[in-house]
């Protein structure tokens, strides 16, 4: 985690993809001077990593679909991050 305190100390934001409540659409996000952590399919990120997010993202999907794959999850963040 020391990695993360050099990352905020950079002044860089972190989002941590996460399905919790509150979670900001990451279609509404601005990724400027951003770092986003995605965890494995299985746990997630761990609540201390968590706790050091400035936000939580989501990629809104069907209500039909459990969850993603964390490639592919990653994968559509950096392509809605580089895309604006």
């Amino acid at each position: 985690l020391s990695n993360i305190q050099a990352l905020k100390a950079s002044g860089l934001k972190l989002y941590g993809a996460a399905l919790t409540e509150g979670s900001l659409d990451i279609r509404e996000v601005s990724f400027n001077n951003t770092a986003v952590a995605v965890g494995n399919e299985g746990r997630g990120l761990s609540e201390e990593l968590l706790s050091l997010c400035d936000e939580t993202i989501i990629i809104p999907m069907s209500p039909k679909c459990e969850s993603l794959n964390a490639a592919v999850a990653a994968a559509i963040i950096m392509w809605e991050a580089g895309r604006v």
